[in-house]
């Protein structure tokens, strides 16, 4: 019994100190003592996430290889079926047709693109320049109808959409959506007066009605805004409708030759 156990303490110190050199090569350290200094401060759950990781990379190596294999197999078959006959030549012959064909296609397109590129930068600098005189115009109307608490208008673009912006004259600014109801309204009204006013300048200039749209507004840009309706009837007729008696005295005060139907 006692020789048994002598045998397998020989053993086990035997397979301790092999142990210990495989650990002590792997490490790249000199002692067992150095290698137990860097295992300690291992973190034994990182290690087995690390090991996941690899083993899933390694099904993944695995997967990719059976398919290069078996991409490679089939491109032996194809290869052997190729015999000395002239179908290599054909098959040379079909790929130039195919390459000249795509040649052709692709200046087609690239001719296409470049007219569609052409056309879309005419419009939009056509846009820019018309929108440009008609913002200038729309800022002013905002201005004056807002009493000079806005200064003008811009525009923001943002993922692809393009914003209308409220800048105030004390600096701060504000997206139209964002405006007071009554502010709103204020800044829509003058951008209509400014597109009235732009087909004015080429074309027959049809009535401006407007049916009871000051119903928000302050007297104060009531009239600022009846001032500049004034201006409009210089170039067409402009016909405003209200059941607001109030109304009629503004605009009495603000056009001078302003006609009242009462109804």
């Amino acid at each position: 019994m006692r020789l048994e156990a002598a045998k397998v303490r020989e053993r086990l110190r035997e397979r301790i100190t092999e142990t210990g050199r495989d650990l002590c090569a792997r490490l790249k350290v000199a002692s067992v003592e150095e290698a137990e200094a860097i295992l300690a401060v291992v973190d034994a759950g990182e290690l087995d996430r690390d090991l996941a990781a690899l083993e899933l990379h390694l099904e993944e190596c695995d997967r990719d290889a059976a398919e290069a294999h078996a991409e490679r197999r089939e491109a032996e078959k194809a290869l052997a079926a190729i015999g000395g006959d002239d179908r290599a030549a054909h098959l040379e012959e079909r790929r130039r047709t195919i390459l000249i064909d795509i040649e052709e296609k692709a200046i087609s397109y690239l001719r296409l693109r470049a007219g569609i590129l052409s056309t879309e930068m005419a419009l939009r600098l056509y846009r820019e320049r018309h929108r440009s005189a008609m913002m200038q115009r729309a800022s002013a109307a905002f201005n004056r109808i807002s009493g000079g608490e806005y200064a003008d208008l811009s525009t923001q673009s943002e993922n692809g959409r393009e914003f209308l912006i409220a800048n105030a004259a004390s600096g701060a600014s504000k997206v139209a959506d964002d405006l007071s109801k009554g502010t709103r309204f204020q800044l829509y009204l003058a951008l209509r007066m400014a597109g009235y006013h732009e087909i004015a300048a080429t074309r027959e200039s049809l009535p401006f009605i407007a049916d009871d749209i000051m119903e928000t507004f302050d007297d104060g840009r009531a009239e600022h805004a009846f001032g500049l309706m004034a201006d409009m009837a210089q170039v067409g007729q402009v016909i405003y409708l209200t059941h607001h008696e109030h109304l009629c005295d503004i605009a009495t005060r603000a056009c001078s030759g302003v006609t009242l139907h009462r109804i």
